[in-house]
Parts: C-alpha cells; structure tokens; sequence
C-alpha cells in the first residue's frame, strides 16, 4: 500500500499524541520557532515549539512565510519491501520500496524526524542530542531511507528538495572525523548532502 507522509493517519498510539497535544502536523507562519525531540524516549514524534520554550533546532522565518512540519518518526509507520540493506556496500537506491502495510517479514525503515515544506521547498531534518558513538551515521541513514520512501511515493510532487539538516546542539561548531565520508555515502544514494548545524533560517 502506498505511503502518504500527509494523510496518513498518525501511528503513535499515546495518549497525548491522539488527543493533538503534540500535533505531529501543522501550518503556521511563525518568525521564530523550534523543534523539540525532548519527548522521544516516551516515543513521541518531535513537536512545534514557540521560540521561549527549549528546542533542540531553531528556525527564523523572518518573512512570516506559511510553513508546514510534518513529523515522521514515531508517527508514520513505513515499512521496507524492497531488498535494500543498509549494510550492503553495493547496495542500489533502484532496489529500495516501501510501503505502509505491516508484515512479521516486514521491517520498519529508519526514520528522520521530520520535514518542513515552504515555497514548494521541502527540508527533511534529524535531532541528535548525543556526542559520542554512530550518530552521524544513524542520522544519514535515517535521512536516505527516509527521502527514497517520500520520493518513491510522492514521485508526482514537484518538490525543490533542500540539503537535509542534522541539528546537535551539543556538537556546536565541530567537525565530525566521519562527515566528509557519511556525506559522501549520502550524495551517492540521493544526491544530496546533509548539513550540520542546529539552525536553519528561511529566506
């Protein structure tokens, strides 16, 4: 079955999800806001914060443009189909589907947080709050399944896909000894390369 990332209906089955206290989508034309990821332990998807609470990434949106988040993670369950293996040297983006319908032989695909969508732009973006260990690595390979599921599924969507954003507030200013490598492996599957920075601004 097809993926919608924009109607499909949330997975998270808390409490606090259904009731829309953390909406796992909106619109809004906010100048400063921010993502929070500070509920994922209780597997909730990354929420829309205003500029005064605590966020894990900040956006300015200084022009007051209509802006939509779609969370991913913990919300849209998408299932991998294809014979695509992460930890496949040689492995082919054209071997990657995916589809929504769950199976005991079926495995979720790695997620991303989420997307942001503005002047037919589309920014997938990933929180990390951790120094130490792989995540670099989760976060490119959360990004690559990720944006093969959308393209594979909104193929009709005229899209002008931005380089995706890894937001580490704790990694502020560092170059990570693996970036060049996982941008590099990121480029080869979907032709675009992440950034690091725990910031982006809307022009």
């Amino acid at each position: 079955m097809p993926v919608d990332f924009f109607t499909h209906s949330c997975a998270n089955m808390h409490e606090r999800c259904l009731q829309q206290i953390h909406p796992c989508m909106s619109n809004f034309n906010l100048v400063q806001f921010g993502i929070s990821d500070a509920n994922s332990s209780y597997r909730i998807p990354a929420q829309l914060v205003t500029n005064e609470q605590p966020n894990d990434f900040e956006i300015t949106n200084n022009n007051g443009k209509n802006v939509q988040y779609k969370a991913i993670d913990y919300c849209i369950e998408i299932f991998r189909t294809g014979n695509y293996e992460l930890d496949n040297d040689n492995r082919e983006p054209i071997l990657f589907s995916s589809d929504s319908v769950p199976d005991a032989r079926k495995h979720l695909i790695k997620r991303c947080e989420g997307f942001l969508i503005f002047d037919n732009n589309i920014l997938f973006f990933e929180i990390k709050t951790g120094t130490y260990g792989s995540w670099l690595k989760d976060a490119r390979e959360k990004f690559e399944e990720t944006i093969l599921s959308f393209r594979e599924h909104h193929s009709n969507l005229n899209l002008i896909y931005l380089p995706p954003i890894i937001s580490n507030k704790k990694f502020k200013y560092k170059i990570h000894q693996n970036e060049a490598i996982q941008k590099k492996i990121l480029k080869d599957k979907i032709q675009l390369e992440f950034v690091l920075q725990p910031y982006f601004n809307i022009l």
